[in-house]
Formats: C-alpha cells, sequence, structure tokens
C-alpha cells in the first residue's frame, strides 16, 4: 500500500477547502470510501486515482508521492491574460537564473576551493535576502517583525562581503583549465544568452549610475 497516497489526497482536499461529503460526491463515491482512502484503510484502484488526479489537477505522479511537483490547480483560480503575463515573466526570470548559475556553478566545480563556495554562497544568500525581504514586506498585511535587522544594514553588509570576497581572491590560487566567453558560449549554447543578457544590463545599468 502505498504510504504518501493518503496524506496527499487529505492535503489536497483540505488545502482546497472542500469536505469529504463535496469530493466523494464529486468523484460520485461514497463519503465512506473517501474516508477510508484519506485514513489508508483501503486502495484506490487505477481508474479512480487518475479521476482524483484530473480532478484536483495534479499527476497520478505526485499523487503518489513520486514527484513534489504538482500541476497548477485550476479548481478555484480562472488565470485571466494579466495572470499569465505574470507567469510568464516569473517563469522567464526563473530559467535566466537558473541558466546563469547553471554556468556559474560549473565554474565553481573546475576551482576546487571551498572557500570560493562558501564566499560567493554568502553573497547570493545576502542577494536573494535582501530581495525577498523587500517582496515580503510590499504587503503591508505582512508582518513586518520577522525581520531583526533594519533594511539600513543590508547595502553595508553586502558591501562588506564584496569587498572581502574580492579580498580573498586576490590570495587564492586557482588551479583550473584557462576559460573564455567563447568556450563558455560552446559549453552552454543554451544558458549563454542569460548570462550575456545579465552581464550587458548590469554594466549598462552601472555606467549610467553618474550620469
Amino acid at each position: 500500500m502505498n504510504k504518501d497516497f493518503p496524506r496527499i489526497l487529505t492535503v489536497l482536499r483540505t488545502e482546497n477547502g472542500l469536505s469529504q461529503k463535496q469530493v466523494a460526491c464529486d468523484l460520485n463515491i461514497s463519503q465512506a470510501l473517501l474516508s477510508h482512502y484519506e485514513n489508508g484503510k483501503r486502495e484506490c484502484n487505477l481508474d479512480l486515482l487518475v479521476r482524483i488526479a484530473k480532478y484536483y489537477d495534479v499527476t497520478c505522479d505526485y499523487l503518489l508521492g513520486r514527484t513534489s511537483i504538482p500541476k497548477s490547480n485550476k479548481r478555484n483560480v480562472r488565470i485571466t491574460k494579466k495572470n499569465k503575463s505574470v507567469s510568464k515573466a516569473l517563469s522567464d526570470q526563473m530559467k535566466k537564473m537558473s541558466h546563469v548559475l547553471e554556468i556559474f556553478h560549473s565554474m565553481l566545480e573546475s576551482y576546487k576551493n571551498p572557500e570560493l563556495i562558501k564566499c560567493s554562497e554568502n553573497i547570493l544568500s545576502i542577494s536573494m535576502y535582501s530581495i525577498f525581504r523587500s517582496v515580503f514586506l510590499a504587503n503591508s498585511e505582512n508582518d513586518k517583525n520577522y525581520f531583526s535587522v533594519s533594511k539600513d544594514y543590508i547595502s553595508p553588509a553586502f558591501a562588506l562581503l564584496s569587498s572581502n570576497f574580492e579580498r580573498k581572491l586576490k590570495g587564492m590560487k586557482i588551479n583550473a583549465p584557462k576559460t573564455s566567453f567563447m568556450k563558455l558560449y560552446h559549453q552552454f549554447p543554451l544558458e549563454y544568452k542569460s548570462l550575456d543578457d545579465i552581464i550587458v544590463f548590469s554594466e549598462d545599468y552601472i555606467k549610467n549610475l553618474d550620469k
């Protein structure tokens, strides 16, 4: 018997604000049978498993605990053109970040330097902390007391980490083959454009700060 199915089945129902009676009616089964499935007392047959997956708009693999990635739930949310546009922008952003990190991690791995990895992790952590904090606090309903330091300390902390990172880099011995942007382009044909976009944007932005 699959041990994940009862838990996931219960979580999906409760997260969607549905009662056992409603779900059982929608699936054309008895409430008692649904209760047995959620309690792990009965095993679900394949036909009903597929129906449940369609009902919650998730995959069968998700229901069985074989993956942690469900499909989007469309039962309670009607996706508008604006929402689609936002989702597309977020998807593009995540893809770009993922591409750049893949190239970055490849370079770090070739350097085989634990100290370099730790320093870069610290800088990335502060960057993500700053972005998440700003987005979280953009909603006035969210708890502002969750963060224990003033936002005024973020920029100095990032500057200090960056300067320490640069200083340590000068004293580090890197044992890795020479690379170039042309080599990166051939090694990462799909990811390279994302890296190039970030470099161009960043350098243009920095150059225009004094204008």
